[in-house]
């Protein structure tokens, strides 16, 4: 029996050696970023936060605009927030942050 073989052409071989070399360097964001991640995971599963599915179907009559963006925040004690972006019938750019616990809208300001 024949065993299969794996090998990269010349050409993929630089190519992954290109990505490699301007990668960029790791930075504690992206660490902070990977823990925030999983709090919020952690918290859907546990039934602590509504899904961003749920979330934009409550909030989206609130919201003065379109949606643009959005992120998941961990305010400071926990509490998990999404941030939408939302740019509004004037072009104009919003933040609007939602309670991701409750699908309370709890500001909303002009994104500078």
């Amino acid at each position: 029996m024949k065993r299969p073989t794996h090998s990269l052409s010349r050409l993929a071989v630089g190519t992954v050696a290109a990505m490699l070399a301007f990668a960029p360097m790791a930075h504690a964001d992206d660490d902070d970023d990977r823990r925030d991640q999983e709090l919020a995971r952690r918290a859907l599963l546990e039934g602590r936060i509504l899904s961003l599915a749920e979330i934009t179907e409550r909030a989206k009559p609130n919201l003065p605009g379109t949606i643009l963006g959005v992120e998941l925040e961990v305010e400071d004690g926990g509490r998990l927030v999404y941030e939408f972006s939302v740019i509004d019938s004037a072009g104009r750019l919003k933040e609007v942050d939602v309670d991701a616990a409750t699908a309370e809208v709890l500001s909303i300001e002009d994104d500078d």
